[in-house]
Formats: C-alpha cells, structure tokens, sequence
C-alpha cells in the first residue's frame, strides 16, 4: 500500500473451488491511468494448460481499457506465455518486451509523444513508472545507448530498469528529474547516479533521453539536472555516448559538456565496432564531501 498515492494496481485472482490457481496484475499511474505494466502473472503448475492466465488476462485488459487505458507494456522469455499475450492482442515490441495497444490507438507511436506544448522539468516518482516505459521502449531517438546506468541499449525492452534508478538515487545518491508535458506524459528524462566510492563521491555519472519532438528542451533538462548535481555536492558529471549519434552530441554540447575521452572500440556490434565517447561537465573546483570514510568501509 506505500505506493498508492502514485500507481493503481488492479490485482487479478483466479480460483478453482476454494484455492488460488492464477493471478495477475498491471500498473498504471493513479491520475491518468492511461499506460500499464503488467507483472505478477502466475498459474499454480498442477492448474496450467487450463486457460486459467487467458481468462485473467481479458479480465485485466477489459478494467484496462475501461478506465481509458491505451498501451500495456509486459516482457517475457517463455514462448508459452508469448503466444497467450498474442492471442491477446500483444505483440512482440522491443526485445523480450511485449505492448498491447487499445484498437483506436493504432497509430500511438505518432501521437503519443508529439508536441503539445512546452514540457515543464520535475522530480520523477513513483508514478513514473509506466510512463518511462513509454519514452524508453519508443524507437526514437535512435541512439545506440538507451540508458548507460543500466546498461540499456537501442534494442533493450525498458521496464523494472526504472526501479533499479530509481533505488539507486535514494539517500542523496542521485537525482531523477522528468520532462513533462501539458497531457502530462513522460517527453524525456534525465538520471544522475554518484558513483560508489570514497574517492569518487565527487562525481555522478549522467544518463539522458528526450523525445525528438521536445528535443529543444534537452538542455534546460540537463542544466536542471547540473543544478541537482551541485544540491548533492556533485563536483563533475559525466555522460557516455556512442560516437555514432551525432545529435545526442550537440545536446550535450549545448549544455555545456565537452568530450574528455574516446574508449576506442568500446562497443561492439557483431562485426561492427564503435568508439565510447565520455563527456564532462565540471560544476565547481572544490566541494564539500558529503561522506566520510567510514559511510563506506564500515567505519
């Protein structure tokens, strides 16, 4: 119950007789309820085969789409379960990460992240969830990199990596700030997370992603995220970008990175081979550190 004052979480139970044989349920951000995660599928072993997941799969998408729900986001390995979800009406979206889309919003990848106006800067929460899904797992920017604090690449599905950042910023370790726009949907996002050590407090590393249609506003994103940097005594930000996109170079540019270093040959497509450019950003000469010693080697 902590997280109801941002995510409704419509929870799903099917039982045989008096036992529990199947659940499932889906996230979806409390105000505007118009994007979901599923998670927490589930048939007992004994009561598979028995199209106990179907029958709560069209439940949960009926009290979905009743609510105005447009796309549900869920991720799987298993090819079982990969054909339940199509005979749903799921298909296989990016990677392992499969999306179903309400049958009027065919054409949601246009219109969904389009601009209506200028997007105002916030902290994200827990809210957030589902709407980064959307952002992250859209195919646009192209960049090579999705998300480097999480090892996100162009062809990785972006689900549970939001509460992995989102854990790693606590305790004055980062920030997570969103760009948001007047329909209140998700156009960009920008993570910082310090790094892990005594000697390295001073520093953050910085991951970024705007939508192309709010791309204008990529550096007031990142200059609020400097300004958080410096909140957290954050000396110098750096950000890691594949030396093939060019765009998300002039983004940092703007906001005032410069290239520091070239990790030749870094990533590796197949027989493809690219370089790792780090940009940095330093904030001030001297900071205060925000721990001692023994906050990290057990005093």
């Amino acid at each position: 119950g902590q997280m109801t004052r941002w995510l409704f979480t419509p929870y799903f139970v099917g039982e045989i007789g008096d036992e529990v044989v199947g659940s499932m349920g889906y996230y979806t951000p409390t105000d505007t309820r118009d994007i979901g995660l599923v998670e927490f599928v589930h048939t007992a072993e004994k009561h598979r085969q028995k199209g106990i997941a179907s029958a709560l799969m069209a439940q949960l998408i009926q009290k979905f789409r009743a609510d105005g729900g447009r796309a549900l986001y869920l991720c799987t390995i298993n090819p079982h379960a990969g054909t339940l979800y199509e005979n749903h009406a799921f298909w296989y979206h990016v990677g392992d990460g499969m999306r179903y889309l309400a049958p009027d919003d065919q054409d949601f990848d246009t219109t969904y992240l389009a601009f209506c106006g200028k997007a105002q800067i916030r902290d994200a929460t827990w809210a957030d969830l589902p709407r980064v899904s959307v952002l992250y797992n859209h195919s646009h920017p192209e960049w090579y990199i999705k998300d480097y604090l999480t090892q996100s690449f162009r062809n990785t599905r972006y689900e549970s990596h939001f509460v992995k950042l989102m854990k790693g910023i606590e305790n004055q370790n980062g920030s997570f700030l969103v760009l948001e726009n007047p329909k209140q949907r998700v156009v960009g996002a920008a993570v910082l997370k310090r790094l892990d050590t005594f000697y390295e407090q001073h520093v953050a590393t910085l991951s970024f992603r705007v939508c192309p249609h709010y791309v204008e506003q990529a550096a007031d994103l990142l200059n609020a995220a400097s300004e958080k940097a410096k909140e957290r005594s954050i000396q110098l930000l750096q950000t890691y970008i594949a030396d093939c996109d060019d765009d998300q170079k002039e983004r940092v540019d703007a906001a005032g990175f410069s290239e520091e270093a070239r990790l030749r040959n870094r990533l590796c497509n197949g027989g493809e081979q690219m370089d790792l450019l780090v940009y940095s950003l330093s904030l001030s000469d001297t900071v205060k550190p925000l721990r001692g010693s023994g906050d990290y080697y057990g005093n």
